[in-house]
């Protein structure tokens, strides 16, 4: 498999990097398991993940927030070039679930729609993390 970085930008949001890959002539890949994240490039040194949402929590009939992720070396040391995976239980991202690499601040982000309380994990260099996202019960 062949890896090719391409900049894609999100709408009011800095430059992302995705690395999109790209199957050779009768190369099968294997299918992603819905809400599991993408197999990343581990880090060889011991790392600090944060990841929110904002907002934290949509209203009724939901809507869209941004997933961040931040990356650091033990130290605090913001840590660029981390491939970052990520995966909804519901919902779409805008990302696509392709893999994200964080930007000279230790940052990636993605943005995520739904109408339904959905559950994020994500793998940052081989770590693991996992969040929800609420949204508010009864009709809009």
């Amino acid at each position: 498999m062949r890896l090719i970085q391409a900049r894609r930008a999100l709408p009011l949001t800095p430059l992302v990097f995705l690395l999109v890959s790209c199957g050779t002539f009768g190369h099968k890949e294997a299918a992603p398991i819905p809400g599991e994240p993408l197999p990343v490039k581990k880090v060889e040194e011991e790392i600090v993940v944060a990841a929110w949402a904002e907002p934290a929590q949509l209203g009724r009939g939901g809507g869209q927030t941004q997933i961040l992720v931040r990356v650091q070396k033990r130290g605090g040391a913001r840590f660029a070039g981390v491939e970052v995976s990520l995966a909804a239980t519901a919902g779409t991202l805008y990302s696509g679930g392709h893999i994200l690499v964080t930007d000279s601040q230790g940052m990636t982000r993605d943005r995520l729609t739904t109408n339904k309380t959905t559950t994020i994990t994500l793998n940052a260099g081989g770590t693991r993390y996992r969040f929800r996202v609420p949204v508010a019960a009864g009709a809009p």
